[in-house]
C-alpha cells in the first residue's frame, strides 16, 4: 500500500522525485544506509544473496535494524508477507554507511524506504512492510 501511494505521489510531483537517494555497493553487492538520527540502517540484499550470505528463499532481502528503544532486526523478504522482529540478542550495530535525509526515499529491488522523523518505513513489491521508530516497530 505504502509503495502504491509512494509511486502515486511520484507521478503527480516532480519534485518529490529528486528526493530518491542513491547509495554505492559494498564491495559484496549489498547496498547500506541509516537513518540521520543515527539509530536505525538497512542493508540490502540482492537476489541471489552474496558470496557469504545467501537468502533463504534466493530473492532480495532487506534488513533493518533498530538500536533503540530495543535492539531489533527485521527481515523483509521480496515477495512475502509479514515479516517477524527478531528482538535482543547480539548488538553488533549498525552499517557503516551514508544516511537517508529525512523526507527522501531509496528503492533498490522490490523495496521501497521512506525517511521522517518519525522513523522508516520500506515495503515489498506485494505491500507487506515494517516502520521504526522510537516509538517502536511495527510490521505488517
Amino acid at each position: 500500500m505504502l509503495r502504491l501511494t509512494l509511486a502515486l505521489l511520484l507521478a503527480a510531483s516532480p519534485a518529490l522525485a529528486s528526493n530518491e537517494r542513491a547509495f554505492a555497493p559494498n564491495p559484496d553487492g549489498t547496498v547500506s544506509f541509516t537513518m540521520p538520527s543515527g539509530n536505525v540502517g538497512c542493508t540490502y540484499i540482492p537476489a541471489g544473496g552474496t558470496p557469504v550470505y545467501q537468502t533463504m528463499t534466493g530473492m532480495a532481502e532487506l534488513h533493518c535494524t533498530i538500536v533503540e528503544p530495543v535492539y531489533t532486526t527485521v527481515v523483509l523478504e521480496a515477495h512475502l508477507g509479514a515479516p517477524q522482529p527478531i528482538r535482543g540478542g547480539e548488538a553488533p550495530g549498525l552499517p557503516m554507511a551514508g544516511a537517508l535525509p529525512y523526507g527522501s526515499f531509496w528503492q533498490a529491488g522490490p523495496f521501497t524506504c521512506l525517511a521522517s522523523r518519525n522513523g522508516l518505513t520500506c515495503t515489498n513489491a506485494s505491500g507487506a512492510g515494517l516502520r521504526m521508530a522510537r516509538a517502536g516497530v511495527v510490521t505488517w
